[in-house]
Formats: structure tokens, C-alpha cells, sequence
């Protein structure tokens, strides 16, 4: 049958080859799919349901090719400029387009957009045996009306309190 793709209801290489073309050329998924000949079920499930032999045809087009070219060639500073500019220009029109390729782009590994610039909160390696042992002064709901007892010379926490 021409069909090296698999034990799933059989399709075609040309059907593999249309479904790539389709999708690389834009067409929605679902609507590509139907056309190349899968079934509405199959075709709701979205990417997921996008054989990996179809993403390999797709990688070895033309366009696949470019923008796989465009990707590696663009600097992280120009892909974050890009993002930006995308968002605000959204922002100012009222409009969303292109905001979902900003955000997934966005939150790629390396750039990290979505990250807060500083993170805050205290991470305690080691807590000292002072502080385990006085744990429910410390958290009581008035500090006022509980009696400490002197932290030791010895401590960790006494150091640099002169």
C-alpha cells in the first residue's frame, strides 16, 4: 500500500505529505487533518493526534527548514524585543493576535519571560537547634506575652549581635 507509518487505520505516504503540507502552510489542524483524510474524532484531538512521521515531513520542507533557520539564527535579546513589541502593539490595538505564539515563546527555557525578576522568601539549610526547641514562641500570635530564653553564646544566631 505505499504505508510504512505504523498499525493505526493505515494511511498513505501521500496522506502523511498532504497533512504536512497543510499544516505547514497554516491550515488548522483539525481542518488539515479532515482534508488528508483522518476522521473528526481523530482530527479534535489536535496535535496530539499529528503522527510523528507527519512532523518529520514537515521539518524536512522548505518551510520547516526556514523556520527552523529563523529560530536558531534569531539572538535571545531580538526574540525578547520581538515579544514585547508584540505584546504592547496587542495591547494598544485591543487586539490578540499573535499573543499565544508570544507567550509560548515567551516562556522558552532560555529567555524566561514569564519568571518574576526577583525572587523573594529565605531558604534555611540548616535550622538551628535553638530555634526547633523555641519553635512554638516563636510562632505564637502575640510575641509580646512569651518569655524567650537568652539565645546561647555558642549559637549561630548570637554571632554578629554585639
Amino acid at each position: 500500500m505505499g504505508n510504512s507509518h505504523g498499525s493505526q487505520a493505515q494511511k498513505t505516504d501521500a496522506q502523511y505529505k498532504k497533512l504536512a503540507r497543510l499544516l505547514t502552510d497554516g491550515v488548522a489542524i483539525s481542518t488539515a487533518m479532515v482534508q488528508a483524510g483522518w476522521s473528526e474524532n481523530q482530527a479534535s484531538k489536535g496535535w496530539a493526534a499529528v503522527p510523528d512521521g507527519v512532523i518529520k515531513i514537515m521539518s524536512k520542507n522548505n518551510k520547516g527548514r526556514r523556520l527552523i533557520s529563523l529560530g536558531r539564527s534569531t539572538p535571545k535579546e531580538d526574540q525578547e524585543a520581538m515579544i514585547t513589541g508584540r505584546l504592547i502593539e496587542n495591547i494598544t490595538k485591543g487586539t490578540d493576535k499573535a499573543a499565544q505564539s508570544a507567550k509560548i515563546l515567551g516562556s522558552k527555557r532560555d529567555l524566561n519571560l514569564w519568571q518574576p525578576d526577583q525572587l523573594s522568601g529565605v531558604i534555611v539549610l540548616n535550622t538551628p537547634q535553638w530555634i526547633i526547641d523555641h519553635k512554638a514562641e516563636l510562632l505564637a500570635d502575640d510575641p509580646d506575652d512569651v518569655m524567650l530564653p537568652p539565645v546561647p553564646a555558642n549559637s549561630k544566631l548570637s554571632k554578629g549581635k554585639e
